[in-house]
């Protein structure tokens, strides 16, 4: 795993998936299943899109989610993966947070390989230490929740629990983070925050999304050339997770501090994390940490490669 430099992760977005939100209309977006039929003029026309409180995030009907979902290939990769027959259940009875969740039928019974809850809001951004910004209180997409799982499949060697953990991953985290962006960039939202619980999650979001915080990202930046290209994934994040990472200068116990990751979408909030003063911080504080595993440490797995416990 590889985080990618802060200016590639805000170059413009790859064209294949410009061409899909191109052509995404609004009237598909917003299209409800008792709608009729659409002509070709409709699928194409830029039109304006209404608010309804029965929709996602005030936009976006189930039928536009699925047609979106599938144009960007999520549910292609569901089917590869032996989860067919997506069906997407939407929540919106809470005015402040909507639920989407993406169910398959399995026997009797109906399987969850994807939920988020997310919502509209405001974020007060903070001031750098030598950078007067303007971004004032940003209007984004922010995701409580974001599940990805193969309820199928077991833990295996190549792929070990990991923690919070109940299933394997899907391994589809850029289509969907890509399926978001575009989702905030049709919304008009300034960005997608969301905050990684784990260290192992900070890293795979780090792929397409940046800490606010300078020093957080370098620490990112950190873990992953000085301890990831060192340890396993699965080793490197139990060891996080139960306590078993020292700071070498202090000697002192790290903890992983869940903070708030940004996938920028306007041009001011790329102004921010591609500014001179953003970009300081965040390579002096690569610098400042001298992490390590402690001497000994090994996370153990059962017969499925679950993990087991320390008790």
């Amino acid at each position: 795993m590889m985080l990618p430099d802060i200016k590639d992760v805000l170059k413009p977005r790859p064209r294949k998936y410009r061409n899909i939100a191109r052509h995404l209309s609004p009237i598909l977006l917003t299209q409800e299943e008792n709608s009729s039929s659409l002509s070709e003029s409709d699928i194409f026309n830029d039109l304006s899109t209404s608010r309804g409180t029965d929709r996602f995030l005030g936009l976006f009907s189930k039928l536009g989610i699925q047609f979106a979902l599938k144009k960007f290939g999520i549910f292609q990769e569901l089917k590869s993966a032996g989860l067919a027959n997506p069906q997407i259940h939407l929540d919106t009875s809470d005015a402040y947070k909507h639920l989407l969740r993406v169910m398959h039928p399995y026997g009797k019974l109906s399987i969850i390989s994807g939920e988020m809850v997310a919502r509209r809001g405001h974020f007060a951004f903070p001031q750098l230490n030598g950078y007067q910004h303007t971004l004032g209180n940003l209007d984004l997409i922010i995701v409580e929740w974001l599940l990805l799982q193969h309820p199928k499949k077991s833990f295996s060697r190549f792929r070990p629990q990991l923690p919070g953990q109940e299933y394997p991953g899907l391994g589809i985290g850029q289509l969907v983070y890509e399926t978001l962006y575009w989702t905030a960039r049709r919304s008009g939202a300034d960005g997608v925050l969301l905050i990684p619980n784990y260290l192992h999650t900070g890293l795979f979001y780090g792929r397409q999304f940046l800490f606010i915080d300078p020093v957080q990202e370098g620490l990112l930046y950190y873990i992953e050339k000085e301890l990831l290209r060192k340890n396993k994934l699965d080793q490197l994040s139990w060891a996080c997770s139960e306590g078993q990472i020292i700071d070498k200068t202090s000697n002192q116990l790290f903890q992983w501090i869940p903070a708030p990751m940004i996938m920028p979408v306007s041009l001011h909030l790329k102004d921010y994390f591609n500014s001179p003063v953003y970009s300081r911080i965040t390579q002096t504080s690569r610098k400042q940490y001298r992490l390590k595993i402690r001497k000994g440490y090994r996370k153990r797995y059962t017969s499925n490669w679950q993990a087991k416990t320390n008790a």
